[in-house]
């Protein structure tokens, strides 16, 4: 069954302990409902891994090799399934729509608008592995494996983990993400929380398939808002190996989105470089 794009409409987005940064999208922000919910977890040791591999994919229903390039990325995020987070950017000249013809769903939000104007080069289909090389470097589909490659044996500099708790009475969901740094990192940090979906069918032209016009495509991992904006919210001015850092959200659910087919993504950037420090995601 279809399920379309609806409005972004966030009602409150509540934060603790984070300066806003200046940002496109703007959300309406107050503090962690810790009247209503308590004290925000504490968090044990993290597990100490590698450093996770975020894959950004800009891609559009309008563009016949696109498919191509999200089989490559599936297989990629199935072959490292707990350490590779996924994410489907539809944006760019052939993400438009035509309320006229089958292509008439808009699954442009501003979040990835603003990842697509980050680029050097616009084209689709291309992608950002952890940003290496920063917001504007760009690989084509060929070389995302080889470059996920190069990061899954790179230690970590901060060990991330997130839980979520979704309170229905007041439809507010609760996300925390903590930090552990395990080694000293002197560049300040944002953190940005996306949200993605899969489950959704809808058109796409898929050059080589018959018929090439697919009208029950499925779109994974497909990028549906944020609880920070594109360009996040400090998380850390620098730190010392042992530091930990936490931000804690209260977030109002849109319900244009089927929760249990939602993942939501926590990413720590590098505000110097623009690349990804590290990720991870949790299954809502």
């Amino acid at each position: 069954m279809k399920k379309l794009l609806g409005t972004l409409a966030i009602a409150s987005l509540l934060f603790a302990s984070c300066d806003q940064i200046d940002d496109p999208v703007v959300p309406v922000t107050t503090n962690y409902r810790a009247d209503l919910y308590g004290d925000a977890p504490i968090f044990g040791a993290a597990p100490t891994t590698g450093v996770n591999v975020f894959i950004e994919d800009f891609t559009a229903h309008q563009c016949g090799n696109c498919p191509d390039a999200a089989v490559i990325a599936e297989e990629i995020y199935e072959d490292h399934p707990d350490r590779v987070v996924l994410l489907a950017v539809h944006a760019g000249n052939l993400a438009v729509t035509n309320p006229e013809d089958p292509y008439s769903t808009d699954w442009v939000t501003d979040e990835g608008q603003f990842f697509w104007d980050q680029l050097d080069f616009q084209a689709n289909p291309i992608g950002r592995i952890n940003r290496s090389g920063g917001p504007g470097n760009f690989y084509t589909p060929s070389l995302w494996e080889d470059q996920v490659a190069s990061y899954l044996s790179n230690d970590a500099a901060v060990n991330l983990q997130m839980s979520a708790n979704y309170v229905a009475e007041n439809n507010h969901l609760n996300l925390h993400v903590n930090g552990q740094w395990a080694s000293d990192y002197e560049n300040p940090t944002n953190l940005i929380i996306l949200f993605s979906e899969s489950e959704l069918y809808d058109w796409q032209l898929w050059y080589g398939n018959d018929p090439e016009s697919v009208p029950d495509y499925h779109f994974k991992h497909t990028l549906r808002g944020s609880v920070t904006g594109p360009t996040g919210l400090s998380f850390s001015s620098g730190a010392n190996s042992g530091d930990e850092d936490q931000n804690d959200y209260t977030f109002e659910w849109n319900m244009d989105w089927i929760m249990e087919n939602c993942e939501a993504i926590a990413l720590v950037v590098d505000n110097v470089t623009g690349e990804v420090v590290n990720v991870t995601a949790v299954h809502l």
